[in-house]
């Protein structure tokens, strides 16, 4: 039998933290308790670890900083559970690099689908090829950067962008429904965090010298993947 899923929930509330690390261990998951960022930094260092649900509001602590250097440091996947509902706060918590983005309170059966996402993404990450061609582009999914033939242009991503852009080369020239893009990933399809990744991921392309890979919104649809060679006119972004 498979090993259950290694979880920490980083909770600065004891009994809410407790509350939903029995919930989770009933469903199979192996779960750890971490009440600060330095707790939860000694439980990474201690071995892999699938999945981390982080509260934004840990006291003295700032949870997006936390969630950024998980981000930049580590594979781990990463959901925000938070207290933080607005539109603006799920923005900025995508963009510091979390897989996904859940307010409290919430429905115990809707956190396991988002964690159950989370971790089917993880496991294909696993299983995909570590380095995806496109034209003089070369797309490293271990290390979840992008770099180009020839120079020393250099692109970091989140494990969640990687994931996105990975699947958009697979596809390249084709228009990807945006319900394909969040199938699996996320609760319902037309989920707000698709597009704001993939808003992070066109940002980070046009402004990291990565000109000739173009990622385009399709009207009714979702989006398009193209590599533009030498001496051809790039499409309208």
């Amino acid at each position: 039998m498979p090993e259950p899923a290694r979880i920490i929930i980083v909770e600065d509330d004891v009994a809410m933290a407790r509350g939903l690390q029995r919930i989770l261990t009933s469903d199979g998951f192996h779960v750890s308790l971490a009440f600060s960022g330095a707790e939860l930094i000694d439980l990474l260092n201690r071995g892999d670890v699938d999945l981390v649900l982080l509260d934004l509001n840990l006291g003295a602590e700032d949870g997006m900083d936390i969630a950024r250097e998980l981000a930049r440091t580590r594979s781990t996947g990463l959901i925000i559970i938070t207290g933080r509902g607005g539109k603006a706060d799920l923005v900025a918590g995508l963009e510091a690099g979390a897989d996904d983005y859940l307010a409290k309170p919430f429905d115990p059966d809707e956190l396991r689908a988002r964690m159950r996402a989370v971790l089917r993404r993880r496991q294909r990450g696993r299983n995909a090829l570590p380095v995806l061609a496109v034209g003089s582009f070369r797309l490293n999914t271990a290390n979840r950067c992008l770099t180009r033939e020839g120079d020393d242009a250099r692109i970091e991503f989140t494990a969640r962008e990687t994931s996105l852009l990975a699947y958009l080369i697979t596809h390249l020239g084709e228009p990807v429904h945006r319900a394909d893009l969040a199938r699996g990933e996320y609760w319902t399809p037309d989920d707000r965090a698709t597009d704001v990744h993939m808003s992070h991921i066109r940002h980070k392309l046009q402004g990291g010298g990565m000109s000739g890979l173009c990622i385009q919104p399709v009207r009714g649809v979702g989006y398009q993947l193209t590599c533009v060679l030498p001496g051809e006119s790039e499409p309208k972004q």
